[in-house]
């Protein structure tokens, strides 16, 4: 969409809805906060209402990303969460990247994701242990995932709604169910 068609595109959806312009005011503002006060979104990238970035210092997110509004990013005070150019995080995902979390370029995350990299040894005093999770690129993930720690998702990798990934998904598959299993290669 061309410069001149996206502001006539926005006056008619804000004289037709003008409570848009409300919502819209706050994305800009939000993007705002995550570009140069907190400084962790890249260029061109857009922040709904709601984001929540913890340890934000700790936390990259890279040029043309997608963050929809409710999302909670907690790296923690070693932790890293780096998220690669292009890619989209939809409402509600919430991520735990004590241990480390990657996201690949132009990977997309369905709403309600959840992705931790914090264990409890429930045998030995519940002690915290931490373990990376790696995303690749172009990666599809459905909605309400859960991905658990120590786990590596390969390149254009699909993984269907509802899955708990407990394991490496190779790249190039589709995984789905409870605990989240392949079921074909994607062509």
């Amino acid at each position: 969409m061309h410069t001149p068609h996206k502001f006539r595109y926005l006056l008619q959806v804000t004289l037709s809805n003008p409570s848009e312009l409300l919502r819209l005011a706050g994305v800009a503002w939000t993007t705002f906060i995550f570009r140069f006060i907190k400084r962790c979104a890249g260029p061109g990238t857009v922040v709904e209402p709601g984001t929540r970035a913890i340890h934000p210092a700790n936390i990259r997110i890279g040029a043309g990303c997608l963050i929809k509004e409710g999302v909670y990013l907690r790296a923690g005070p070693e932790g890293r969460v780096i998220i690669h150019d292009r890619a989209a995080l939809n409402a509600f995902c919430r991520i735990f990247g004590h241990g480390g979390v990657e996201i690949g370029r132009e990977t997309q995350i369905g709403p309600a994701t959840l992705i931790t990299t914090t264990g409890h040894d429930y045998r030995e005093g519940l002690e915290t242990s931490y373990r990376p999770v790696c995303i690749g690129e172009r990666v599809w993930i459905g909605a309400n995932v859960t991905i658990l720690p120590g786990v590596t998702i390969g390149d254009r990798a699909v993984i269907g709604a509802g899955a708990v990934v407990n394991r490496d998904i190779p790249a190039g598959t589709l995984a789905v169910g409870v605990p989240a299993r392949v079921v074909r290669t994607i062509t």
